[in-house]
C-alpha cells in the first residue's frame, strides 16, 4: 500500500433534521484507524465551524470544517462548510473539493452533491449512509450508487427524529442495510 488512500474506507454521511447527535454518536463509535468520514449536514454558514470544533473535542476523530484541496486521511472527519457543497475529488490520494455552485434540491451543502462525487471511485472503498432528515436530498445519488455495487446504509425509523430522506432512499431501492446508529457502528467496525 504505497498510497495513503489505500489503507482505509470513506464513510459519507448525509443528514438533516435530528442529525447532529447521530453524527456525533457515529464518530464516537467508529474506529478512526479504519475510516475517514465526510459529512454533509444541512446547516447554515457559521455553525459548521463551531460544530466541527465541538466534535473534534468530544470524539476520537480529528474533525475539521473542510477546505478545497485537503487530502483525506484516516481518523479525520470533514464537515461540509455551511452554504457550500463538499465533494470527493476524482484523483488519488483522495482530496476534498468545495464549491459555491447553486443549491441542489434547495440545499447547500447538498447530500446529492457529496454522494454523486463517489460515483467514479472504487465501490468497495466508499460507504454512503443516509441519516435522519426531511426532504429527499441525496436519494437519487444513493439509488445510483446502490445500483453500481456500493454498500449503502440508512438510519432506521425507530432512531430517526424525522424518517424522511432515509425513508425515501429505502422506498426507491437505494439502500442495502437499514440499521440503528449502534448497529451501523458494530457493522462498520466489523468490516
Amino acid at each position: 500500500m504505497n498510497n495513503p488512500s489505500d489503507a482505509f474506507r470513506i464513510v459519507m454521511l448525509g443528514s438533516s433534521t435530528g442529525g447532529l447527535p447521530v453524527v456525533e454518536k457515529l464518530l464516537h463509535g467508529l474506529d478512526p484507524a479504519k475510516y475517514s468520514v465526510l459529512v454533509a449536514q444541512h446547516m447554515p454558514e457559521g455553525y459548521t465551524t463551531m460544530w466541527a470544533a465541538r466534535l473534534d473535542r468530544n470524539t476520537p476523530f480529528v474533525v475539521v470544517e473542510a477546505h478545497s484541496g485537503m487530502v483525506i486521511v484516516p481518523g479525520t472527519a470533514y464537515i461540509a462548510p455551511g452554504n457550500r457543497h463538499m465533494m470527493l475529488g476524482r484523483e488519488t490520494p483522495y482530496r476534498i473539493l468545495i464549491s459555491d455552485d447553486e443549491p441542489v434540491n434547495r440545499f447547500r451543502p447538498s447530500i446529492e452533491m457529496l454522494f454523486s462525487s463517489a460515483e467514479p471511485h472504487d465501490h468497495t472503498r466508499i460507504i454512503p449512509v443516509m441519516m435522519t432528515g426531511m426532504c429527499s436530498d441525496g436519494v437519487r445519488a444513493m439509488v445510483r450508487l446502490h445500483s453500481k455495487g456500493f454498500l449503502t446504509m440508512a438510519q432506521d425509523e425507530q432512531s430517526s427524529v424525522v424518517f424522511g430522506m432515509n425513508r425515501e432512499a429505502i422506498k426507491k431501492g437505494g439502500v442495502q442495510l437499514v440499521l440503528s446508529p449502534d448497529e451501523m457502528i458494530n457493522y462498520l467496525n466489523g468490516l
